[in-house]
């Protein structure tokens, strides 16, 4: 997930700057679902929410689901191919593991069980080491990945780009910037492949952490990074394209997710028609995210382009740190909810304070503490 540079260009402030607002956002999902009960979190809030506060949590956790985890993708696919010529396909795959798979691993076999133990008390008066020899032999780590799937999806797309340049080791993959004609097309396209995803891995499934509901934009925006590097689409695609694809996407995604929320309960539809199968309501559902998430994608890129690719003391340690708040934002997400869980605060308030505060908790874990562990730093 580092911003790989080569030693003869500049460091692009812009991605850093771009990628960790993700990795905030990321945390704000997560404070989000914990108040919402919108989706699945360690921890959620016992106090109900209103209808109005329910509205507002839609609002932005359906938004920020349709772009955020496949902005992190399409980065990471920019670095991909640079990262593959200077290093050869075997230094590149063991790079990967260390950066991703023993993160990973220190998450499900260091930090899941052992947060659920502690704070959750998910085994009652079970010693830790009973519980944790049953969770290792039991093959309940399977599902301990918590937001690591991100980056155990990210090896293995990664496998795979190792695998086609082996292959085809001579396949050139520059192609022309597209325009907005070319980035709807596109957005139309993973349209169609998240409705037929849905016919088998309906909203709300999962396989091992893994929501292939959502896979097909993932796996799609990763080699659209791929493309985008050999053809430096990041540097050329036109501020103006991008500007009306941003514009064009915050006005039209709410105005139409709140007109399928308020005419959604007026028009007949088998339970679950949404999620996924051959429902009409599935592909609308789709169509609505895919072209939302693929035109906000491609105009975050120019506005952080255009307006954010400096790199001050502040982003600057965000930026170095961005990677280990990822990891470590769960327990710390799950202590900081459940301190504020005293105080009789609207649900919203209590969801704004617990990002802000969870996030900067996160931020000095991982600067003062974690990052300054030599195993750990070497990995973060």
């Amino acid at each position: 997930m580092a911003n790989e540079a080569t030693p003869s260009s500049p460091r692009l402030d812009y991605i850093d700057n771009l990628r960790s607002t993700m990795i905030f956002l990321v945390l704000a999902m997560h404070a989000a679902v914990t108040y919402s009960h919108f989706g699945r979190w360690y921890y959620n809030a016992p106090e109900p929410i209103g209808r109005w506060e329910g509205l507002v949590f839609g609002l932005f956790q359906g938004h920020l689901q349709a772009f955020f985890m496949g902005l992190l993708f399409l980065v990471a696919g920019y670095f991909t191919p640079i990262s593959y010529d200077r290093k050869g396909g075997g230094h590149f795959l063991w790079d990967r593991f260390v950066r991703l798979g023993l993160p990973s691993l220190l998450f499900i076999f260091a930090i899941h069980d052992t947060m659920g133990h502690f704070m959750l008390h998910w085994h009652g008066n079970d010693t830790f080491w009973h519980s944790y020899v049953y969770y290792v032999t039991h093959g309940d780590w399977l599902d301990g990945s918590g937001p690591m799937w991100f980056a155990i999806a990210l090896l293995a797309f990664s496998l795979g780009y190792a695998v086609i340049r082996a292959v085809l080791p001579h396949f050139s993959t520059a192609f022309k910037v597209p325009g907005i004609r070319g980035v709807l097309c596109g957005g139309l396209i993973v349209t169609a492949l998240t409705f037929l995803a849905r016919v088998v891995w309906p909203l709300g499934t999962a396989w091992h952490n893994m929501q292939f509901c959502f896979f097909a934009q993932y796996i799609a925006l990763f080699a659209v990074g791929v493309f985008a590097r050999r053809g430096d689409w990041f540097a050329t695609f036109s501020t103006r394209s991008g500007y009306r694809l941003l514009i064009g996407a915050a006005i039209a995604g709410p105005l139409v997710w709140l007109g399928v929320q308020f005419a959604g309960p007026l028009l007949p539809a088998e339970p679950g028609a949404f999620s996924g199968g051959w429902h009409w309501q599935s592909a609308l559902g789709a169509a609505w995210e895919q072209m939302f998430g693929v035109a906000f994608c491609a105009g975050l890129l120019v506005l952080f382009r255009e307006k954010f690719n400096t790199g001050g003391r502040l982003s600057k340690l965000v930026s170095a740190n961005s990677f280990g708040i990822y990891v470590f934002h769960p327990p710390v997400l799950v202590a900081t909810s459940l301190v504020l869980a005293g105080w009789a605060a609207p649900a919203l308030c209590k969801f704004a304070v617990a990002t802000v505060l969870a996030f900067l908790a996160s931020l000095a874990f991982v600067h003062l503490v974690a990052r300054r562990i030599p195993l750990l730093k070497s990995i973060l």
